[in-house]
C-alpha cells in the first residue's frame, strides 16, 4: 500500500516513533492540567480542556512519575499543541534552580505519610515480611 506524499512527508519529519498515551500532566507556568496524547523521545502532543498556553516555551510534567521536560512549541490548535523537548529532568532528583518551584509543586501534590501514620490510619496491616504471606484470618 502506497502512502500519499502528504502522509509520508509528515511521518518523515519525526525523528522517533510516537507512542499514544493518556498520561495526566501539568504545564508550567500556570500549572495547567493536560493530557499527553502522543509521546516520543523528541516531543509530545498535549491536549487541554481549554486553549493551549500562549507561551512558546514551557515545562511539562508527567504528574504520576515526576518526569519533566522543558519544551518549545512546534504547532498549536484549538485545544492541542505539539511540543519539542529541549531538556529532560527527573523531579525525584536534583534539578536546576529554574525548576525549583515546579519540583516543589510536584512534591506537594499529595502529603507523604510516614509508616506510623499509615499503620494508625488502618490503611496498612501490621506485618513482617512480604505481603503475600500475611494471614488475614
Amino acid at each position: 500500500m502506497r502512502h500519499s506524499p502528504e502522509t509520508t512527508a509528515a511521518a518523515d519529519r519525526r525523528d522517533s516513533e510516537r507512542t499514544p498515551t493518556t498520561l495526566r500532566g501539568k504545564v508550567f507556568p500556570g500549572a495547567l492540567d493536560c493530557v499527553v496524547s502522543d509521546f516520543s523521545k523528541g516531543g509530545a502532543r498535549l491536549r487541554f480542556s481549554g486553549p493551549p498556553p500562549a507561551e512558546d516555551r514551557i515545562v511539562v510534567v508527567i504528574w504520576s512519575t515526576g518526569a519533566a521536560a522543558e519544551a518549545v512549541r512546534c504547532w498549536r490548535g484549538d485545544v492541542e499543541a505539539g511540543w519539542r523537548f529541549l531538556n529532560r529532568f527527573d523531579l525525584r532528583a536534583a534539578v536546576p534552580k529554574r525548576l525549583a518551584e515546579v519540583k516543589a509543586q510536584w512534591l506537594g501534590r499529595r502529603r507523604q505519610l510516614r509508616r506510623r501514620e499509615l499503620a494508625e490510619s488502618g490503611a496498612m496491616i501490621g506485618y513482617r515480611g512480604s505481603p503475600s504471606i500475611v494471614r488475614l484470618s
